[in-house]
């Protein structure tokens, strides 16, 4: 299906119910369930995945919905300038500034099939220009919008897990 390393999933990790929910500095706090994402805009692009453990997966194909989009749904306020992605192992997040954030997308499927849990599914943030690899989330179930810098744990906690 794909050159993706697979990775042990978390028992915290679980797709029953799963809702993406994007709270904080918003006007409209939303939950967002696989329909609500289903109904939205969404692309597929191609695209070769480098990690910092040294292996590439060549000729990626992501179906996807733009963050922007569901934050356009939310609408940040005007203090709003960070996110903060959480992963449902309840361990992992990420901060972004919210520019950056805008562009990257949250993947639902990998080569034309729903997203499997081992590789980040039922949906996985992948940032888009450069970036490093542990800035893409596996199991996103929320986003905590800020108006002030976050605390940005994935870099040791990725790195930490490939070394």
């Amino acid at each position: 299906m794909d050159g993706l390393p697979r990775y042990d999933v978390p028992d915290e990790v679980t797709t029953d119910d799963w809702a993406l929910t994007i709270r904080g500095s918003v006007r409209r706090p939303r939950a967002f369930d696989a329909a609500d994402l289903a109904a939205l805009p969404n692309e597929t692009f191609a695209e070769d995945f480098d990690c910092e453990a040294g292996w590439t997966a060549a000729g990626l194909s992501w179906r996807d919905v733009r963050v922007a989009d569901l934050l356009e749904r939310v609408e940040p306020t005007p203090e709003s300038q960070y996110a903060l992605v959480h992963a449902m192992d309840g361990e992992y997040a990420c901060a972004f500034p919210l520019e950056r954030i805008e562009s990257a997308v949250l993947a639902l499927e990998l080569d034309g099939e729903p997203l499997p849990t081992e590789h980040g599914g039922p949906a996985r943030l992948i940032p888009t220009g450069d970036g490093d690899c542990w800035e893409s989330v596996k199991w996103v179930d929320s986003i905590a919008i800020t108006a002030e810098p976050p605390a940005d744990t994935a870099r040791e906690i990725a790195l930490g897990r490939i070394e």
